[in-house]
């Protein structure tokens, strides 16, 4: 008896060793070595701001609502997913709080068991909706805040109300425990807020990452050659002021360099798809709200899965589907440097960044 009980725990941990493998062997991986974990799901095209790195002035062309994924369908394809191995799913737009059925999606993922589920806003909607969001599962949100001044915050957005946004913000903090602050980089409007939007960070329990613009569509190409700058001069200015200590990184993070200061829970992040490619760990497809799955941010290349879903696939033919498209066409690597005009017809808005 003592021998079989000292044997138990080995026994136990090559069991773990051998599902973890044959789980690994349906997962979805490109050609390339990459697992992909990580879902980004736009549930609309429609936004309430018009950033100006994301929107032309007069808006983004809108589908009509039968070539939308039904919430049943979207649940469908959710399902797929999670059994190919996704752990983070992202609810993105548009204004994915726009979204009617926003809650009920939410909850979904959370009942298939997904490990990780975060929504991505621009907060004009966080006073409704943050309570609905954390009863339905809601664990995490990454928020848009580009300026602490109410008259840039409204240029950069084309009309957006600061203290409408912020009070947003502090009610979803009272009941959605982790939240970060995105912040895109803008030489001619907010590199020099950098210092007081990390302190307004740190001080407030919020993390925040420091995003540079990339050439997307016809908004982003624009705000590139007219605004760009890159996570190192941002990264320089906080030095002046705060050591930063290196956070690890999750597998099913997304590309961020994160940093934490002495005395503070908070992390911040540095996001540079321009200055330092991260590609080579890119592990994330995006589904459109049309049902379109979209291998890289950078390039239109896709595969429509609306036509499948609506022709009879089941799920098993739906998951084959999905492993053979994405390990053959995901690309290596985004274009933007050498091959910016790929980029061009990228909505960043259709697609949730």
């Amino acid at each position: 008896m003592r021998r079989e009980a000292a044997l138990e725990p080995g026994i136990a941990h090559n069991r773990a060793e051998t599902a973890d493998r044959a789980q690994s062997a349906t997962d979805l991986h490109d050609r390339f070595g990459r697992r992909i974990s990580y879902l980004r799901v736009s549930l609309t095209e429609h936004c309430n701001l018009r950033c100006r790195y994301c929107s032309p002035e007069g808006g983004t062309p809108r589908f009509a609502r039968k070539d939308h994924l039904a919430p049943d369908e979207l649940d469908r394809l959710l399902g797929v997913f999670h059994t190919l191995g996704v752990r983070h799913m992202r609810f993105t737009g548009g204004e994915p709080l726009l979204y009617p059925w926003l809650t009920d999606r939410i909850a979904h993922a959370r009942d298939l068991g997904v490990e990780k589920l975060s929504v991505s806003t621009n907060g004009y909607l966080l006073d409704r909706l943050a309570q609905p969001m954390a009863q339905a599962g809601l664990r995490r949100i990454n928020m848009s805040l580009d300026s602490l001044s109410p008259e840039r915050f409204e240029r950069i957005t084309r009309g957006g109300d600061l203290k409408r946004v912020l009070r947003g913000l502090f009610i979803a903090r009272d009941c959605i425990p982790h939240i970060k602050l995105n912040v895109v980089l803008l030489k001619d409007e907010n590199l020099d807020e950098i210092p007081k939007l990390v302190d307004f960070a740190l001080h407030e329990g919020f993390d925040i990452q420091f995003i540079e613009t990339m050439p997307l569509g016809v908004a982003g190409s624009a705000s590139r050659a007219q605004s760009y700058a890159s996570v190192t001069e941002a990264e320089t200015r906080i030095r002046r002021s705060h050591a930063l200590e290196p956070r690890p990184r999750a597998v099913d993070d997304g590309p961020a360099r994160r940093f934490g200061v002495a005395g503070f829970a908070s992390e911040i992040g540095f996001i540079s798809p321009i200055s330092q490619n991260f590609c080579a760990g890119c592990n994330r497809v995006r589904l459109t709200s049309t049902g379109r799955l979209v291998y890289c941010l950078g390039q239109e290349d896709g595969v429509d899965l609306l036509e499948p879903l609506r022709g009879g696939f089941t799920d098993d033919a739906l998951t084959d589907f999905i492993r053979h498209k994405v390990w053959h066409e995901k690309p290596e690597r985004h274009t933007f440097n050498d091959e910016p005009g790929r980029a061009a017809p990228v909505y960043m808005m259709r697609l949730g960044g």
